[in-house]
Order: C-alpha cells, then structure tokens, then sequence
C-alpha cells in the first residue's frame, strides 16, 4: 500500500499589530512626508536641548573683530568660544555666519530653538487639556450647562485674537503694573516666556473644546457609554475610561497642529517687541532685530536662518498633523 505525503498546511501568521494604535502606527508608516516632517522636529528638539555640546561657542559671547562675518566653514581666527571643537564644527568656524556683535548665528538659533519650541509644546500642551475638559464637560453634560459652555466659546471665538494678545502681552509684561511686577518677582528673567504661554493658551482652547464637544456628544450615545452607565459607572469613569480615549485622534492631530500655530504667535509677538525680549534669545526676536541689519554687509543672514527655522518646524508640524490625521482615522486605509 503506497503512502502518500501529506502535503504541508500553511499556516498564516497573526499580524501582531491589531490593535487600534498598532493599525494607525501602520498607516502613519506609509505616510512618508509626514515621517519626514516627525524626523525634521526631533532634529529641531535635540538640536536645541543638547545645543551646548553641539557648538562650540556661548550663545551671548561677543567678538565685534568679528561682526557680519559671512556663512562658512573657513576657520575664522580670534573667534571666543566655550570649548575649542564640538561634534561638527571647530572654534572659529561660523556655519550661519555671525550678527551685528560678532555672535555665532548657528549657535543663537539652536538656542533660540529652546525658547520657541517650548513655547509651542507648553502653550498647546495647555490650551488641549483646558479645551478638552471644557469640551467633555458641556457634552456630556447638556442641559444648561452646554448651553453656557457653547455661548462663552462662541463669543471667544468671534473676538479679534491677535489685536487682544497684543494688547493682553503688553499689560502683563510691563513693569509699571503690580501684576508685571510680581511676574517678575517669581519668575525672573522667565517673566517674558510665563506671559507669551499664558496669553497664547487664554486665546486658543475654544477650537479644541468644539472639536472634543462634538466628538463627546456622538460617543455618548453609542452602546458602550450606555452599557458603562448600566454598570453603574460615575460620571468621571464614563468620561475618563471610555469617552476620552476614544476621542483621543482629535486631540492629538489639534495638538500638533497648535504646536506650529503657537511657535507662529510667539515669533510675531516678539517680533513686534511684546515677546520675547533680550537677552534672553527667540526666533522671533531674531527678526525684529534683523530689520535693521538688511543693508550691511551679509546682514541678511541674520534674518534668513531665525526665518527659515520658523518657517520649517511649522511646515513640520503641520505634515506631522496631517499624516496622524490620515492615521488615526479607520476610514482613510490605504489598499
């Protein structure tokens, strides 16, 4: 009797990414511009955070022998620096070239990062947790209590924002108030960075407390909310372990889209002066400075690289926006 061989049975391996975060990390691989615009950013933040080991210079340190000193990688004698060579560069070597007092431009936008960036992350930080308690508040809610909540952001909504955080930035950072005197009693030279944070997330929670509102009023009518609420669950539970995470792809796509919209604000706040102010250094009051600069020689590098930094990490923030939005939404699975 002739034995046949069994032919083998293929088994399929289990994808082991099946869960909702696993599948969004799937499809956000596919979206190449908005890893390029993820990669971009965590080349901004090291760049700022580890800005001391990486330039050999201080950020502050004068060298008028050496004013307006075009970009370059030609070693540059006499130049003052912290430490003679770091990582890419040696002292003396000016990649962005140097400002009006002789000062190391690559090294004073890598710090200048630090200011910008945190300003973005902390003020959008914000404005996501105060507008989505508010958001899941009045929705889950209803009643009188939504009905407030919507009025109150519609008026917000409806106010003219940047003639507000001008007008807002200029009483609190000034000396002469009680308030801008006790600022700058506790905060110190922080005063300046407390107050553009501060103002920025006063005038930007009302979009992502529509935005979360909305989501909460569809959730809290699908089975599982009203299964958690057959259970016996508090109100808090509800909100907290079953309505928020579900609303979560919202908040995350608004909160990088408001990092970019921030770091936007504080450069035109310090650009006109009401931001940032010396000698603690910005983006923003990079280019105020360097309206005056235009016309000496290679003056204009000190308003092209604070400039182009700006302009990239927002063009970032947003990729990184849209390619989470594409993501985190189960509708947009790409074949």
């Amino acid at each position: 009797m002739a034995v046949t061989a069994k032919t083998p049975i293929k088994v399929r391996r289990r994808n082991k990414s099946t869960s909702a975060w696993g599948m969004a990390w799937q499809r956000f691989r596919r979206h190449k511009v908005a890893l390029v615009g993820g990669t971009m950013i965590t080349l901004f933040l090291l760049a700022a955070i580890f800005s001391p080991f990486i330039t050999p210079y201080d950020f502050s340190s004068l060298q008028l022998t050496q004013r307006f000193q075009a970009p370059g990688l030609e070693n540059i004698s006499g130049a003052k620096c912290v430490r003679d060579s770091v990582l890419f560069w040696e002292c003396g070597v000016h990649p962005f070239g140097t400002d009006d007092l002789g000062r190391d431009l690559l090294t004073r936008v890598f710090h200048g990062g630090r200011v910008s960036l945190l300003v973005g992350f902390l003020s959008a930080t914000l404005a996501i947790l105060i507008g989505t308690v508010v958001g899941a508040t009045a929705a889950y809610s209803g009643g009188v209590i939504d009905s407030v909540i919507s009025r109150i952001i519609d008026i917000m909504l409806s106010l003219p924002v940047f003639p507000l955080l001008l007008i807002l930035s200029a009483l609190l950072i000034g000396r002469d108030l009680p308030f801008g005197q006790w600022l700058e009693a506790v905060f110190g030279s922080g005063k300046t960075v407390v107050v553009i944070i501060t103002v920025i997330v006063i005038f930007n929670w009302m979009a992502t407390a529509r935005l979360v509102r909305g989501e909460i009023l569809s959730l809290k009518q699908r089975e599982f909310a009203d299964a958690a609420r057959a259970l016996g669950g508090s109100h808090f539970r509800i909100i907290a372990r079953h309505l928020l995470p579900n609303a979560m792809a919202v908040v995350i796509v608004q909160l990088t889209l408001m990092m970019g919209e921030a770091i936007l604000i504080e450069s035109g706040l310090s650009f006109l002066g009401l931001g940032i102010t010396p000698p603690e250094v910005s983006w923003g009051n990079m280019l105020s400075k360097a309206q005056g600069f235009f016309f000496f020689p290679n003056g204009i590098y000190t308003a092209v690289f604070p400039g182009l930094f700006i302009f990239l990490s927002v063009l970032c923030f947003n990729l990184l926006g849209d390619g989470l939005r594409d993501a985190l939404d189960p509708r947009s699975i790409r074949k």
